[in-house]
């Protein structure tokens, strides 16, 4: 969302920028060489188990969302089978968590607002004493309006291009909200 507000005094000559949507980094680089990806909303679900497995899940939406994760069963050997979730947002990507045994994992940590890309689901087992694996719910849900708080109505623009506004007059208040018809990372 790109906001501008002018007050009631001095106008100036505005702004110019360009924007573009390029493709996001690839979701398994360093965690798998491949996986599966699941969009809009579902049940994942993994076992039993073997020995020394390796699998990747990307949950994601089709379109910017708020994304829930929910474990419904948790039953992996503790320490050393493990099921990480990894946040990925645009460029950048946190531990959600990294889980095994048999309690259920938080699901009040596993929720990502207006996300642009998504969770990666990692399991990896060793090669020792296995369990019943794991299964979890995923659901996107649309965000809030752009522009609630901001303006009461503006304009979206997508894929690429230039915003240009000005000169500017008083007390003026516009939104732009850019976004990408695919995932993909904005520069502005």
């Amino acid at each position: 969302l790109i906001y501008f507000q002018s007050d009631s005094s001095n106008t100036g000559n505005g702004f110019s920028l360009n924007y573009q949507c390029t493709p996001p980094p690839a979701h398994f680089d360093g965690y798998c060489a491949s996986g599966i990806e699941v969009t809009e909303s579902g049940t994942l679900s993994h076992g039993p188990y073997g020995d020394n497995e390796a699998l990747c899940w990307f949950v994601s939406c089709d379109s910017p969302s708020d994304i829930q994760l929910g474990f419904t069963s948790f039953d992996t050997e503790v320490c050393c089978d493990t099921v990480q979730v990894i946040a990925f947002d645009g460029s950048t990507h946190s531990m959600a968590g990294s889980y095994s045994g048999y309690d259920l994992p938080p699901s009040s940590s596993m929720t990502m607002a207006n996300s642009e890309s998504g969770y990666l689901i990692y399991f990896q087992s060793d090669s020792s004493n296995t369990g019943n694996g794991f299964s979890l719910n995923y659901q996107c849900t649309p965000p809030p309006a752009h522009f609630d708080g901001y303006c009461a109505s503006g304009i979206e623009v997508t894929e690429s291009g230039t915003l240009s506004h000005g000169p500017y007059g008083d007390n003026e208040a516009l939104c732009w909200f850019v976004s990408c018809d695919s995932p993909s990372d904005i520069q502005l």
